[in-house]
Order: structure tokens, then sequence, then C-alpha cells
């Protein structure tokens, strides 16, 4: 039995067909079947990171009304990273609904950029203070920490505007 298909090499073969596609929705900004992942991936950082400092400011509550300087930190410093850890994820977490949701008007838009990087700020913020009073010196058990500053950096870096297409110049 012969096979009854032969090959031809000016032929367009399947898979150079779908890279020829994938590569002109690359050049336009879209990769095709991927739109969700642009719209709420965003939350596999948001969710963690703000879950990681409600969960330390929530730790810090009774002691900052209690005791604020019973950690050999200023009682003003030791206040204002609670305040940082409860109020930035509520900041991160607006600006994700904001994001989300992708209003027209650009008013709306900035407002939820702002709160992203105003909860990634508030985040580096607490989180480097964190690592500079309790972990200098011995950051191999600061492995929590060091991600949760990169989180925030990248947030506080990138904003809600991450994902999106970058225009090309030609």
């Amino acid at each position: 039995m012969t096979a009854s298909y032969s090959y031809d090499a000016a032929e367009k073969g399947f898979l150079s067909h779908l890279a020829t596609r994938l590569r002109q929705a690359r050049l336009r900004g879209r990769v095709p079947g991927f739109d969700w992942s642009n719209r709420f991936a965003h939350w596999a950082l948001r969710i963690p990171l703000g879950g990681l400092l409600l969960y330390y400011g929530l730790q810090k509550v009774p002691d900052a009304f209690v005791a604020p300087g019973s950690y050999g930190v200023p009682a003003v410093l030791f206040v204002l990273a609670a305040l940082a850890e409860l109020l930035g994820p509520v900041a991160l977490f607006i600006g994700g609904v904001i994001e989300t949701w992708r209003p027209k008007n650009g008013m709306v838009r900035l407002a939820g950029d702002i709160l992203t990087r105003g909860g990634a700020f508030a985040g580096v913020a607490a989180v480097a203070g964190v690592i500079l009073f309790f972990y200098w010196g011995t950051l191999t058990i600061a492995d929590l920490q060091v991600m949760a500053l990169g989180l925030s950096l990248f947030l506080l870096l990138r904003g809600n505007f991450y994902g999106r297409a970058a225009k090309s110049t030609a």
C-alpha cells in the first residue's frame, strides 16, 4: 500500500499557517484566545499580596493601641505600618476592581491606577520596614517578606497598565 499524500514544499502546512497568524497577532498586540487572561491575571498578584498584608496588619492592630513601642520600633512607625498594612490591600483591591471593569472614563481608570500604586507603595513601605528592623542580616528567614516586597514593587512600578499592548511607531 502506498501513501496517497505527497509533500509539496510550496504548500503551507498547518503549523506554518498557525505561526503566521500568531506572528500577525503579536504585531497587532493581541494573541488570539487569551483576552480573558489579560483582564483577570492581575488578581493572581493582588489577592496573595493583599491577603498577606491584611494578615500582618490585623496582627498589629491590638498592639498598636495597647503597646506600640513594645517591639523596639518607634511607636509612630509601628502605627503607620499597621495602617499601611490595613489600608494598602483595600486600595489594591479597589484598583483591581477598576482594572477588571475597565471603564471608558479616563479619570476613573487613572484613579484605579493611583489606588493600585498607592496600595503597593504602602506595601513596599511596610514590608521594607519589617525587613530592615527585624530581618536585616538574616534574610534567609525573610523569604515571605522578600516575596511580598517584590510583588509590591512590581505593582508600584507598573500600576494598572501591565498587559497592555505596546504601541508600535512603525
